[in-house]
């Protein structure tokens, strides 16, 4: 199922902040989702209602939205083994809006 992702601002300003290599395998990921298919990127659960594309060490935290929508909240470096709380409660709050 092919969907159409987009973007938050607060996930616009995290994209220009990531350095030009991890720039580009996010836009990687996002043109396979919108072209192929989300399920030839990894992904995987944070909640319910949550999760997270998995590009190396980038992650874009996003949800699910009518009509075969992503919308991505939140893009950051994952530096620990585990996704920190703070970005999960963060993404949480970014997305509520766009709901």
């Amino acid at each position: 199922m092919i969907y159409q992702v987009l973007l938050t601002e607060e996930a616009k300003n995290d994209l220009d902040e990531l350095g030009f290599i991890e720039r580009k395998k996010v836009f990687k990921a996002i043109d396979i989702i919108e072209h192929v298919d989300i399920m030839a990127v990894k992904t995987r659960p944070l909640t319910n209602k949550l999760f997270e594309i998995k590009t190396d060490n980038v992650r874009s935290i996003f949800a699910y939205s009518k009509d075969k929508i992503i919308i991505i909240g939140l893009i950051f470096v994952k530096k620990t083994q585990k996704t920190p709380i703070k970005f999960i409660d963060k993404a949480n709050r970014i997305l509520k809006e766009y709901m």
